[in-house]
């Protein structure tokens, strides 16, 4: 008897795997990341992650550098003055609410966000661009970065944060 409930627990078990691992998925807006808040301080995140973040070691590096969550290794965060400012994500598979991912192409971004994009020439590849969207709160925004019409990488957080094109610099 207890054979023939071994297909149902292994699909009830398949069940939770799967929603938990959906559960585990972030959505990346212009203020943060599943738990990841933007202004949180290095120890607010690490305890909403469940994870310990420390300073880099030398002095020089600590007004701005980047810590990556555990479990989501296309997530980077940037610290600047010791508080989150932007989320980097440069992989497939982690979308922004609006539900735009790396590999969409810039027209998918110019008809989800319409004339809100403002397109700049990307300043290391000839083919490529800015796309940057304001938040309606206009301390925030998006940018992609996109190379021959197709998104090579998205960053959200604060309107200054997002402006800078080689990380912290």
């Amino acid at each position: 008897m207890k054979r023939k409930n071994a297909p149902v627990r292994l699909v009830l078990c398949l069940l939770v795997a799967t929603s938990s691992l959906a559960g585990d998925a972030w959505v990346i807006r212009d203020h943060g990341a599943g738990p990841a808040k933007l202004g949180m301080s290095l120890a607010q995140l690490g305890a909403a992650l469940h994870q310990e973040f420390s300073m880099p070691a030398e002095k020089d590096d600590q007004r701005c550098f980047y810590v990556n969550p555990l479990g989501h290794e296309h997530i980077a965060f940037m610290i600047v003055d010791k508080r989150l400012v932007r989320v980097d994500v440069d992989s497939r598979g982690i979308a922004t609410s609006t539900g735009i991912q790396v590999g969409d192409s810039e027209e998918r971004v110019h008809k989800v966000y319409g004339s809100r994009v403002k397109a700049t020439p990307h300043t290391y590849v000839d083919t490529g661009h800015y796309l940057t969207i304001r938040s309606e709160d206009p301390r925030f925004g998006v940018r992609f970065e996109t190379t021959d019409g197709k998104i090579t990488m998205f960053y959200a957080g604060t309107f200054e944060a997002i402006q800078y094109v080689e990380g912290c610099e």
